[in-house]
């Protein structure tokens, strides 16, 4: 061996090393690197060690490559095992020095009495017994009936959040608004009677208190939000586990919840014309502007749109899922027609892209239409600071003015893409395009004009100081002559 360039290799690795390693960390006696993590007492029974090492590396810099991934599944490993019921331990042990078929067996309750696989638990039983397993896990493996597991409050929140996680994006919202809502609980409840305390045991005072807590940090409407998930959650585990007890999370009283008109405000017409410099500079942040101008779509909507989703022919937009966004109910599939000054805007965008790429392409991502509605935002409060005016406040804009237009609100429901929560609504394939168009022309959108196909009029976009002028077409022009006449028939 070169003893000189072991030397001058443990030199230089010296020199690498910190003098303090990070936690769980330490150096063999042969340069390598290990994580040790000692056992918590209560979890030693259930793993069967004291300690616990892995290998990280000959040297430093491999160890701390290493090292986040170790940690991590270490950390997996204590929690997962702190978390199991004694239900789920003693099924795993049964399965691991059993096998599968008696495990199943057991899962069934259809171990024979006096048989030898009843021997072979009775024996497993012993030996856990000796090792100091929880009391709760040797009853079981011992007699080979498992105990259903008691519902806590806990498991409810992990139960529904399965259940909702059926797409990686509904997996993470849903995820996210769980663990906020066990951050909360465990400030209220404490962790220990959030994991064991029985759902039954949970009272109308405990959801009193949880919502007090929550209102003393959020606002109303979110803490109803929060509740909501937190009641609908009890529902499903009663109905799943055929449960005879009540929610005690239902009809909560929280003052000041609910929406009123002056949440959100619509933007004025002044206010419309002003925005315009705010977008105009850019295509894209001018083609969002027009289309959630003119149309009353939510901004994910839009934001979202394929190029196929633009009919040019037709001039409307057809808003249904795409890939990389949903829609927020049933409803909100539909057809609207496009203004005259979306239209163009559109186009400009689609022109040369395939029909099924994404029309806003730095928006077609996983929260995508946050992104979206950020710089929209940005470029909103530039000219206007009133923190009741916001992006959605065009979408109040529209439902003014179609109400005020005299719009039947079936088909202004249908236009914004609104639930009617009617069992009628539901039937058939909706209003046509032509009916809403009818509605919406009258609604006094920015450009002034309305889309081809079913229009009588278009305006004179270079009338004598901009202001836009009705002319009416060729086509429009016979439409109105043969109008003229009947009414001169039966006015004879």
């Amino acid at each position: 061996m070169n003893w000189g360039t072991l030397g001058a290799n443990l030199t230089t690795m010296s020199d690498d090393v910190p003098l303090q390693l990070p936690r769980y960390v330490f150096r063999r006696s042969n340069g390598s690197f290990r994580y040790k993590r000692n056992v918590p007492e209560r979890l030693r029974p259930l793993i069967g060690k004291a300690t616990l090492y892995r290998q990280l590396g000959d040297s430093y810099r491999e160890a701390m490559q290493a090292l986040p991934l170790v940690h991590a599944r270490i950390e997996a490993l204590l929690n997962d095992e702190a978390d199991k019921s004694a239900r789920e331990r003693s099924l795993e042990i049964i399965r691991g020095a059993l096998g599968d078929e008696v495990a199943e067996m057991v899962l069934a309750e259809t171990v024979p009495e006096y048989s030898p696989i009843e021997d072979a638990l009775n024996e497993l039983g012993k030996d856990l017994h000796k090792q100091k397993m929880p009391t709760e896990v040797v009853q079981q493996v011992y007699t080979g009936k498992l105990k259903p597991d008691v519902l806590t409050l806990g498991m409810t929140l992990d139960q529904y959040e399965a259940y909702k996680s059926d797409t990686p994006k509904a997996a993470r919202e849903i995820g996210q608004r769980v663990e906020r809502l066990r951050t909360d609980m465990k400030s209220v409840f404490g962790k220990q009677r959030l994991k064991y305390t029985p759902l039954t045991d949970i009272t109308r005072q405990d959801a009193n208190d949880l919502r007090d807590h929550l209102l003393s940090r959020v606002s109303a409407n979110s803490a109803v939000r929060m509740l909501g998930v937190v009641r609908t959650a009890i529902n499903h585990v009663i109905v799943e586990h055929s449960l005879t007890i009540p929610n005690v999370f239902t009809n909560l009283k929280i003052k000041g919840a609910g929406a009123t008109k002056h949440d959100r405000l619509p933007l004025s017409d002044d206010q419309v014309v002003t925005l315009e410099t705010a977008f105009s500079s850019d295509d894209t942040a001018w083609a969002l502007y027009v289309t959630l101008r003119d149309t009353g779509a939510r901004v994910s909507e839009v934001s979202g749109l394929r190029v196929k989703d633009c009919d040019l022919g037709q001039q409307c937009l057809h808003l249904t899922a795409t890939p990389w966004r949903s829609l927020k109910t049933n409803n909100s599939e539909r057809s609207v027609p496009l203004s005259h000054t979306a239209a163009a805007a559109l186009a400009k965008l689609a022109q040369g892209k395939d029909p099924e790429a994404p029309l806003f392409p730095n928006y077609a991502k996983d929260r995508g239409a946050d992104s979206c509605s950020a710089m929209l935002m940005k470029r909103l409060r530039s000219v206007i600071t009133d923190k009741k005016l916001t992006m959605h406040s065009l979408r109040h804009r529209m439902k003014d003015k179609l109400r005020n237009t005299g719009c039947p609100e079936a088909i202004s429901l249908a236009i914004l893409g609104h639930s009617t929560n009617t069992v009628a609504a539901n039937y058939g394939s909706g209003y046509a395009l032509e009916v809403m168009r009818e509605h919406w022309s009258g609604s006094g959108r920015s450009d002034g004009g309305v889309a081809s196909g079913g229009s009588e009029r278009t305006f004179d976009q270079s009338a004598a100081n901009g202001r836009k002028e009705p002319i009416l077409t060729d086509a429009a022009r016979r439409t109105h002559d043969r109008k003229s006449h009947k009414s001169a028939v039966r006015s004879s």
